[in-house]
């Protein structure tokens, strides 16, 4: 990809900023958690070529990325709630993943908590 093209990462986050600095921060949490949730997907070479790139640089591990969005469908369902968008997308996305690791009763759980937050976001921001 052409770094200098108008659809590059770079010159997305560029307008977005000059947009408003709140989008461009949702549009990078956003990003990064769909990244992290493909992540699952890659090969287990480069996942741990990727998990050493990361920590040589003194960043957070994969498994401290990642331990977020895993733990998540588990917390959602002891409290049996949505507290926010961005547990929504990350709920969104087990929910899209028909091999994520959850039981079939789990999976019909988590739609019914996703199904509630939706009707509650909609019937809140109607007005």
């Amino acid at each position: 990809m052409d770094p200098k093209a108008e659809f590059s990462p770079v010159n997305v986050l560029r307008n977005w900023e000059k947009e408003s600095e709140s989008l461009a921060r949702k549009g990078l949490r956003e990003g990064l958690r769909d990244s992290l949730t493909g992540l699952k997907d890659l090969p287990n070479d480069l996942k741990t070529e990727l998990n050493n790139n990361l920590t040589s640089k003194k960043f957070p591990s994969l498994n401290i990325l990642t331990s977020q969005i895993k733990n998540l469908p588990k917390k959602v369902l002891e409290k049996k709630k949505i507290k926010n968008l961005d547990e929504y997308y990350i709920i969104k996305e087990v929910l899209n993943d028909l091999e994520y690791g959850i039981t079939e009763s789990q999976r019909t759980e988590l739609n019914k908590i996703f199904g509630e937050f939706e009707r509650n976001y909609i019937e809140k921001n109607a007005s």
